[in-house]
């Protein structure tokens, strides 16, 4: 438990057989209703570290709200739990409504129709994605906030910030007074967030992710406040190497095809490019793994068609590419020189 600003805290909830470790789990002490931002998995040992931790700093779950940042099962778990112990539950009403369908079968039914996209039917399976596995038993009666909103916690004045990419409508809390944002999982380091694909009609995500990192350099933020790892005292810098990172990453993708081919699927050239993971092969790979490689690679793939690098047709239900141009790299260049 640090106290990182006056009556502001962090502690760490671990995330079992996960390769995030842990989630930051931050807490805003108040005179009246003190604030929890974002909870674990749902499961015993993250209500155990939860209570435990707010115990350490005079709170019961009681005493406190919610606010998530996001709708992942890691940020996510233990929203009914609060709720039924007379919570409030805080995020945005776009990201809401998402939260609340990740808790119908529907959803995960549509879900399901993505690896058929990828060439993995019958290899991806949902007992083996994580966001199923530890997803909310109910849907909740969250406040829905808006973009822009101020939202008060103790001598604090936050405006929420949008930080659309890594979910559809990721939401943070910028507090313009001492220049730190809460900002979830949108800026992480030494590791990158998960971009992932969530069906062609949320368009180039991985795009948007791109303009919301932009336009958080404009912001004029101290200190980045993140869900993993360390908090990240230089953001623009860590923004620049997450840029290029996806540049790198573009690149990479476009030097693994072969203009005279027009069949590469998401399976073979997720199985081409390198992966940060102990795993000596594509093969080796564990299936949970597999799910966040191959919907990173689909949305790389979407940004690249959109921009006239590759073009995609659906084969027997799998996306099969073509690549049309060789060099990313020269767009990124004109937008280090701040052209585009």
């Amino acid at each position: 438990m640090k106290e990182l600003y006056k009556d502001i805290y962090k502690f760490e909830i671990p995330l079992p057989k996960s390769a995030l470790k842990e989630i930051n789990i931050y807490v805003i002490k108040s005179e009246g209703r003190s604030l929890v931002i974002d909870t674990g998995y749902n499961n015993d040992e993250s209500k155990k570290y939860m209570k435990e931790n707010l115990a350490k700093i005079g709170l019961e779950i009681k005493d406190c709200d919610l606010f998530l940042t996001h709708l992942h099962a890691d940020h996510t778990g233990l929203a009914t739990f609060f709720e039924d112990n007379g919570s409030s539950v805080y995020t945005g009403k776009k990201e809401g409504a998402l939260i609340n369908d990740n808790t119908k079968d529907s959803y995960w039914e549509y879900f399901m129709t993505f690896p058929a996209l990828y060439d993995m039917a019958g290899v991806l399976t949902l007992e083996d994605y994580i966001g199923h596995k530890f997803k909310l038993s109910h849907e909740l009666n969250f406040i829905g906030l808006e973009i822009g909103e101020i939202f008060k916690v103790g001598d604090y004045e936050f405006e929420v910030l949008d930080l659309r990419g890594h979910t559809p409508w990721h939401i943070g809390l910028y507090e313009k007074n001492h220049k730190f944002l809460f900002g979830g999982d949108t800026v992480l380091d030494p590791i990158t967030p998960n971009i992932t694909f969530w069906g062609f009609e949320y368009g180039n995500i991985l795009g948007l992710y791109i303009n919301t990192l932009k336009k958080l350099m404009t912001v004029g933020i101290d200190v980045i406040l993140s869900s993993h790892r360390a908090p990240i005292s230089n953001p623009n810098k860590r923004i620049s190497e997450i840029i290029y990172h996806h540049y790198l990453r573009f690149q990479e993708i476009l030097d693994s095809m072969n203009c005279d081919r027009d069949d590469y699927t998401i399976r073979e050239i997720s199985s081409k490019i390198t992966w940060r993971i102990r795993a000596n092969s594509w093969e080796e790979f564990p299936i949970e793994q597999k799910w966040f490689a191959v919907g990173e690679t689909m949305v790389h793939m979407v940004y690249l068609m959109e921009y006239g690098y590759v073009e995609c047709k659906k084969v027997g239900g799998a996306l099969k590419f073509k690549k049309i141009k060789s060099d990313i790299m020269e767009e990124y260049e004109e937008y280090k020189k701040g052209e585009i």
